[in-house]
């Protein structure tokens, strides 16, 4: 009910502030805070889950929409091998399939209203 008076106030005020604010409503806000750039996210845990799997947890930030996580192995000299990229629709994701004695590199990046964060500094682990 209360929100059929508020129109009814508006329908007849006429555009004028003044008078709208006589009825005893106030005007809603006309700018909304422009968005801002997420911070480059930060790993939680990377843990081992079982056997050729591994779990991995971002720490949660509230301006974030989703986030995605690539992971690599270790080849010759540290370089990463071929980037796997998994959407996140969590802020934990168990990752299977991986090989057991084999180094992985992860970073995760978070998705924003302005859009993607770089890549996060990367974490490595063995699978086991």
């Amino acid at each position: 009910m209360l929100e059929q008076i508020a129109h009814y106030v508006e329908a007849n005020s006429n555009d004028d502030p003044v008078t709208f604010q006589s009825s005893g409503f106030t005007l809603a806000p006309s700018t909304r805070a422009p968005a801002t750039v997420l911070s480059v996210p930060v790993f939680g845990n990377v843990n081992q889950a079982n056997t050729g799997q591994m779990s991995v947890q971002v720490k949660r930030d509230p301006k974030a929409l989703s986030y995605n996580l690539r992971y690599a192995s270790v080849g010759a000299g540290g370089a990463p091998g071929n980037w796997t990229t998994l959407p996140m629709t969590s802020t934990k994701i168990t990752i299977s399939g991986l090989t057991p004695g084999t180094a992985y590199i992860f970073q995760v990046q978070a998705l924003g209203k302005l859009g993607y964060t770089e890549f996060s500094d990367a974490v490595t682990r063995i699978s086991l």
